[in-house]
């Protein structure tokens, strides 16, 4: 029976709030590579790679890093939730299984991204439809958005995606990767985890770990996302 990613490492606190790791498998087909990395470490624990045409999307480490990243998305998730971005499922399957979420329609762009889900079994649950397009041309309505589609991007386009996406689905409310961190330090910038990107500063007027401020800036910066009075 296929067991779930580093299952009996899952923090209490992602365990009382339904969260199950996905199953992984180790694959390589058509440019998609899967592979439990146990030489370069994050925390100091191994961890499950996803990369396409030898860039890095996703990982899961074994502290579950990459669920709490979604942590607020779950929070905010009702109704109708559309999702951009597929990667591993951790935020569908996760969102999935609260109660209030009634439908989650994700949008992937790589047909092989889904195509890999397909051949290692993945099980969705019957609330995901997954819809083959570019989240940047995709156009429709949902209760929540859960934007998550530009891991590797330099901060312009991540900017651009943003505001395109929201401009193209309109929705209650909406969160996206990235915000968090924003919010933290004061200013937006590139994802510093991408080596091949020079980290650029966008200026919002916050500043570091004013964390209220912070998020009333930025949310007069991206005006036409419709992020939740918090």
């Amino acid at each position: 029976m296929d067991k779930p990613a580093f299952s009996e490492t899952v923090p209490n606190e992602l365990k009382v709030l339904g969260y199950i790791p996905p199953i992984i498998k180790s694959y390589d087909n058509n440019g998609i590579n899967v592979w439990l990395d146990k030489r370069r470490k994050i925390y100091d624990v191994p961890f499950w790679q996803f990369t396409m045409d030898g860039v890095q999307w996703m990982v899961l480490d074994e502290k579950h890093g990459s669920a709490s990243q979604f942590y607020s998305h779950y929070k905010l998730a009702r109704g109708h939730v559309i999702c951009t971005g597929l990667g591993f499922g951790i935020r569908e399957q996760w969102l999935a299984s609260k109660p209030e979420v009634t439908k989650i329609t994700v949008l992937e762009k790589f047909k092989e991204v889904i195509d890999y889900h397909k051949d290692i079994g993945t099980k969705w649950p019957d609330k995901i439809e997954i819809i083959n397009c570019d989240a940047n041309d995709y156009k429709g309505s949902c209760d929540f958005l859960s934007i998550d589609h530009y891991e590797y991007d330099d901060v312009l386009n991540i900017i651009s995606s943003i505001k395109k996406v929201c401009n193209n689905i309109t929705c209650e409310c909406a969160w996206f990767w990235m915000l968090e961190p924003w919010i933290r330090l004061g200013y937006i910038t590139d994802n510093t985890e991408n080596p091949t990107i020079i980290p650029k500063k966008i200026r919002y007027g916050g500043k570091e770990n004013d964390i209220l401020e912070n998020y009333s800036k930025i949310k007069t910066y991206f005006e036409h996302v419709n992020l939740p009075n918090l």
